[in-house]
């Protein structure tokens, strides 16, 4: 039978507290009283689970899951390695959610900060697989070296956007900073607005014809990804400066404003 394991915040955060300890497919195997004495780091020492977070546990669901329930912005490293179930976060998160996960779903139902999916200290892996869903915004340098899976971003996002990117997709439905994809090598990036694009590093675009598009229409974790707009898009490629093979997929609309030089 699989659990679901609900943290329900009933105390203020400390300004800084790290989560990057949590595993979701550990503390499936952890009794309600072992999660409340598990400890976190925060600047003021360790501090137990059970003194921030009411804790329940329920068995009739039909995959691993973890609930953040309430907001957790002051919160890094949410989903740190992340494999398998789901990880539910019901309001705003801090910097590096999904970190170097692997598998399973992230879902965050307000924003992200910094670092979204991307490596944490000396790692130069971020995201290698699985799916990471941000109904509002993200920070900068999400999808860092990202090399599988999905990041679905309902806002706006950063700057630095997937840059020394491998493979995986991301998508971003509102606007995006400077410097998009630097140093991109493979992978697809999908966005809502026509964003600003550094003319040297990327091909003019043209039409965009893929088979893939009628699995993602059907398929697709964002909402604004529907047929009619799948059905005109332009895609370009990139990054030239490294011989890079990534895509870049927009509207029709407004594209001859987007190349821009250096500074993106």
């Amino acid at each position: 039978m699989m659990s679901q394991i609900t943290l329900r915040l009933r105390s203020e955060l400390p300004s800084s507290l790290d989560a990057s300890r949590i595993r979701l497919d550990e503390w499936v195997q952890l009794s309600t009283l072992e999660i409340e004495r598990f400890q976190l780091q925060s600047r003021s020492g360790p501090i137990a689970i059970g003194d921030l977070f009411e804790v329940s546990v329920r068995s009739d669901v039909s995959m691993p899951r973890l609930v953040f329930d309430g907001c957790m912005q002051p919160v890094s490293g949410i989903g740190f390695q992340h494999k398998l179930g789901e990880i539910l976060c019901e309001s705003n998160v801090g910097d590096h959610a999904g970190s170097c996960m692997s598998g399973g779903r992230i879902v965050v139902r307000g924003d992200a900060g910094d670092y979204l999916g991307s490596p944490i200290g000396s790692r130069n892996v971020g995201m290698n697989g699985g799916q990471m869903i941000v109904e509002g915004s993200a920070g900068d340098d999400a999808g860092h070296r990202m090399r599988r899976g999905e990041i679905w971003i309902g806002g706006n996002v950063g700057k630095r956007l997937a840059t020394w990117m491998v493979a995986g997709t991301i998508g971003v439905a509102g606007t995006c900073g400077q410097t998009i994809a630097y140093g991109m090598r493979r992978g697809t990036l999908i966005f809502g607005r026509t964003p600003m694009l550094d003319e040297r590093r990327f091909s003019t675009p043209i039409p965009l014809r893929s088979a893939f598009l009628g699995l993602m229409s059907r398929n697709s974790a964002a909402k604004w990804l529907a047929p009619d707009f799948l059905q005109s898009l332009n895609v370009c490629r990139g990054d030239q400066l490294i011989d890079g093979r990534g895509e870049i997929w927009m509207p029709t609309s407004g594209t001859e404003s987007t190349k821009t030089g250096a500074s993106n």
